[in-house]
């Protein structure tokens, strides 16, 4: 070799060092169909005379194992796709367990009513039901004098109410406090208290408020 020749070819070696070196780091980057045009076009412009036209045996056994090696390890975009995937379902697993799950501090819904077919000819001035009322003040209040629209209330549930739901029912012509607890839609508790002089209602109120709070039978 001239040189003159020898001179260029150093210099075009020189240029196309970052490439090779690029090549020759770790997996490649490059698709299968640029990498091999790349090398055909480096191998024409840069012939190795000397290299030997068969390589040993365990150099191409090393060779084979990094090619399928590659092929065989995802690329980095495979991976972003499977945890995205993972970080989705179970993102949605959690919305559904949190949709399904009933409130753990919600208050319970309370409803209040008297039964008082007699009314006004009882002689009495207070009202018992203002008294259940100032106790729950919040709660929906009826007041019946027919026994028919009563068990009509008494049977009437709020639907698909996943907070507890309380009926208070006070029944002035026999006399009883009766409370009924109703949870995820199934009747779980259920108390009669006795009413033997209305001026007791005050303190039997709070009995029956004990026992709503409570989570015993």
């Amino acid at each position: 070799m001239k040189d003159a020749e020898k001179s260029k070819l150093e210099q075009e070696l020189k240029k196309a060092a970052p490439v090779i070196n690029r090549l020759s780091d770790g997996p490649s980057v490059l698709p299968e169909r640029v990498r091999s045009a790349l090398n055909s076009v480096l191998d024409k412009k840069f012939p190795l005379a000397a290299q030997p036209a068969s390589e040993p045996a365990e150099l191409a056994a090393v060779r084979k194992t990094v090619v399928e090696q590659e092929k065989a390890e995802p690329s980095w975009l495979e991976v972003w796709r499977w945890w995205l995937g993972l970080a989705t379902a179970t993102a949605a697993v959690a919305m559904i367990v949190a949709l399904n799950r009933p409130g753990p501090h919600l208050p319970p819904v309370i409803q209040v009513a008297m039964l008082d077919s007699v009314g006004t000819t009882r002689g009495t001035a207070a009202n018992p039901l203002t008294t259940l009322q100032q106790q729950w003040r919040d709660a929906k209040s009826h007041e019946f004098d027919d026994d028919a629209k009563l068990k009509q209330w008494q049977a009437d549930w709020p639907a698909g109410s996943k907070q507890t739901v309380v009926k208070i029912l006070y029944n002035r012509d026999t006399g009883e406090l009766r409370i009924s607890v109703r949870t995820n839609g199934t009747l779980t508790r259920e108390k009669v208290i006795a009413v033997k002089e209305e001026r007791e209602l005050p303190k039997l109120i709070l009995e029956a408020e004990a026992f709503i709070r409570s989570k015993g039978p």
